[in-house]
């Protein structure tokens, strides 16, 4: 609600050391909103009730108005490019320092909402500067146009409203984009202009003339899929569009449950070899959706047991009876002597039975080295047994040394 208390920009940790201030880490950035924003509702609005009456009164009707700005139709989502729109300056710096202290109090790192009047206009009772605007519109779009507007008042980043009219129709308040549809093909008229939150009206309309061609080609989406999958899969969709403003949503079914929407699609590992059927398709802004693509594949999760056992304990029982002093250390490798290590352990008497079990995830080759001590014949050597092949959960493979 306005005058409410400070909101937050960056969360902890979002913004690097943003919220350090002198060697104490305080992660998020917070401002308070009138810094920015005259709290006089209408005058916000540039008294232009019209323009948002009554649609966000009917979405709340039914409800008490708290007084906010988030309920019903109203700002559901405030500032939420705010951290993109921020990025370039991260992790800005340069010889000088001047990049930082943009932002930063250099004595102290500290951000505070004085640093950002470095870029950004500040509400200021008596402002009689009017603003001006600019605009991100392209010569020509194929498909449909998403066309921004952006704020100047003062030389910095200015809070106010921006009206257009679009091939001389009505005079409409722009929203944080104004869109031309897919079938709107054809030379574009926009004028465009703003108001600030003191009143103070831009001096003369802009204007930007514009294409849309009609775009009638659907994306194309590709997958890297392959045929089989150990402990769980990861695939991911990439899909393109010929169009301006490319794709929209990106759809995946497995085996023909729900649709979902993404470009990653994640498999939890779950025992045994399951079969699936991946299904993907692309949606552009124009309204074409692709067809269709299926690609199956298998995903084997679950552990075998790589049984390391000195001579034939297993059978026989312990070596610790006739060699009191036999021990044994084992590496076990993914697949090679040169692949990571996965495993290691030892055993030794008197209170060993020699047969040691090493569980390991499915679907990969191992690699064992043995070390180990006789003392019964008074030598030590290796024993070394290589692609061990884990391939069924529940899986034992036996190997004496």
């Amino acid at each position: 609600a306005p005058g409410s208390g400070p909101v937050l920009i960056f969360a902890d940790f979002e913004h690097d050391d943003a919220g350090w201030t002198n060697g104490t880490p305080h992660f998020d950035v917070t401002v308070t909103c009138t810094i920015c924003h005259n709290t006089d509702l209408p005058a916000v609005h540039g008294n232009d009730c019209a323009t948002c009456h009554p649609t966000p009164y009917d979405t709340i009707k039914t409800e008490t108005w708290n007084k906010g700005c988030q309920q019903g139709g109203c700002h559901t989502s405030y500032h939420d490019e705010s951290t993109i729109a921020h990025l370039a300056w991260e992790n800005a710096y340069n010889s000088s320092g001047n990049d930082c202290a943009i932002c930063h109090i250099q004595s102290s790192w500290a951000v505070t909402e004085e640093q950002c009047k470095n870029c950004h206009a500040a509400f200021a009772p008596g402002d009689v500067s009017p603003p001006t605007t600019s605009t991100d519109a392209l010569a020509t779009y194929v498909g449909p146009a998403k066309i921004g507007f952006s704020i100047s008042d003062n030389g910095k980043v200015g809070v106010g409203r921006t009206f257009y009219q679009l091939d001389g129709g009505a005079v409409t308040a722009a929203g944080k984009h104004l869109f031309v549809g897919n079938d709107a093909a054809g030379q574009h008229e926009l004028k465009f202009w703003s108001k600030d939150q003191s009143g103070n009206t831009e001096l003369t309309q802009n204007t930007v003339y514009f294409s849309v061609v009609e775009d009638t080609a659907p994306p194309t989406t590709n997958s890297d899929a392959q045929a089989s999958y150990s402990q769980g899969a990861v695939i991911t969709l990439t899909a393109t569009d010929a169009s301006t403003l490319g794709v929209k949503n990106t759809y995946y079914s497995i085996n023909g449950g729900a649709p979902q929407t993404g470009t990653r699609v994640e498999i939890p590992a779950a025992s045994g070899t399951l079969s699936y059927t991946l299904t993907f398709w692309s949606e552009d802004w124009a309204g074409n959706v692709e067809a269709q693509h299926s690609v199956s594949f298998t995903v084997t999760s679950g552990n075998g047991i790589l049984r390391l056992v000195w001579g034939d304990s297993d059978v026989n029982g312990s070596p610790c009876a006739g060699d009191p002093e036999a021990w044994a250390d084992w590496t076990v490798y993914r697949g090679g002597f040169s692949g990571p290590v996965v495993a290691t352990g030892s055993g030794s008497c008197p209170n060993w039975d020699g047969v040691d079990d090493v569980s390991v995830p499915v679907g990969y080759t191992y690699s064992v080295r043995v070390n180990w001590w006789d003392s019964y014949y008074g030598y030590d050597d290796q024993t070394d047994f290589p692609n061990n092949a884990v391939t069924t959960p529940g899986q034992v493979i036996r190997l004496s040394y």
